[in-house]
Order: C-alpha cells, then structure tokens, then sequence
C-alpha cells in the first residue's frame, strides 16, 4: 500500500469582515491542526487531499460573502532560513481572547457637565 501524498508545511491567511465568518474560519483552521501564528495567520503541514478538503471546506464556510484566503506552500530550506521574532507577553489567542471580553470604556458628555 502507497502511504499517500506527503505533508507539506503551509501559511493560510485570510482577510474576512464579517466577525461571525472570521471565527469560524479560525475554528476550522484550528480543527485541521494549524497553528495560529497572528491573528488571520496560521501555520501547519498537510498532505495534498488535507488541504484540498480544507479549502473545500473554507469555500463552503464563505459561500457568496466577502474574504480574501491564501494557502501558500513554504518548502523546507525556506523554513530553514526562516527568522522568527516573538516578544509577546500572550500568544495571539490569548490576546483575541482578552480583548474581545474588554469592554471598550465610552464616556457620555452630557449637557450637566
């Protein structure tokens, strides 16, 4: 038995308006084992038919709404030369996560001040 196609390393990233497509975009991403590297960035490997199953399912989630989606194949030499700069005190779920909870502070000037 062949062991089928060979994984590859890829970046997906997306730019999605609507905050209800954006999420589930993530999630399935999420689901199929990538990495969240920014907040509309992620990162993983997959074989051939994971990622055609992928954007098969990304094109559905979309439907007729607006988006903007790459998956962009990185050979592994390039992963090699890859230079990586971290400096967050939170990862980017972390982050998402606290500022969607933060409300943002509104101050209401009214005619008695």
């Amino acid at each position: 038995m062949g062991r089928g196609s060979p994984e590859v390393s890829l970046v997906l990233i997306y730019d999605i308006e609507d905050d209800r497509l954006r999420s589930r975009t993530a999630d399935i991403c999420l689901n199929y084992g990538l990495e969240r590297i920014q907040f509309s960035a992620f990162f993983g490997k997959l074989n051939r038919n994971r990622r055609q199953e992928l954007s098969l399912r990304l094109q559905r989630e979309v439907a007729k709404q607006s988006a903007r989606i790459r998956m962009i194949p990185v050979c592994e030499q390039d992963l090699k030369d890859m230079w990586v700069l971290e400096q967050y005190r939170l990862d980017a779920d972390e982050l998402k996560k606290k500022a969607d909870g933060a409300r943002p502070r509104l101050r209401i000037l009214g005619a008695e001040e």
